[in-house]
């Protein structure tokens, strides 16, 4: 089941980073959770695709230019996957460019992504899925 994991995360955000929101969402499950406490300072869990949804919003809407690349994607067992993901972009109010790399650890359940926590760095997100070295 590791394997089928791997590429339904892969998929979903790949169809992100290529801007296919719709695509990427579907492979959420209705009442999925979206964790970004281990990121943000006023980071809170999001509960469901309307609450995802309003979460990518918000997020895109500080951006002039925004653009994602899936760096790595590593099964971390049972039913985990770690992604490291690179962000470049320009702010919407102070024209700053932004490269930032950073983490996910998504549960995946049935085919559907159920959990996601996000964190700061990849090395975070590795040692919380025990991928450490």
């Amino acid at each position: 089941m590791s394997q089928e994991n791997v590429q339904v995360v892969t998929a979903s955000w790949t169809a992100y980073a290529r801007g296919d929101y719709g695509a990427s969402l579907e492979a959420y499950a209705e009442n999925t959770i979206w964790d970004d406490t281990q990121y943000r300072p006023d980071g809170a869990v999001h509960l469901g695709h309307r609450a995802l949804v309003e979460v990518v919003r918000t997020w895109l809407g500080t951006w002039t230019r925004y653009e994602l690349e899936v760096e790595d994607v590593l099964d971390a067992g049972s039913d985990r996957v770690a992604v490291v993901l690179r962000e470049r972009g320009e702010g919407k109010g102070s024209g700053t460019e932004v490269t930032n790399r950073f983490g996910v650890v998504v549960t995946v359940r049935d085919g559907k992504i159920v959990h996601t926590v996000v964190y700061r760095t990849p090395e975070e997100a590795l040692e919380a899925a025990g991928l450490s070295e």
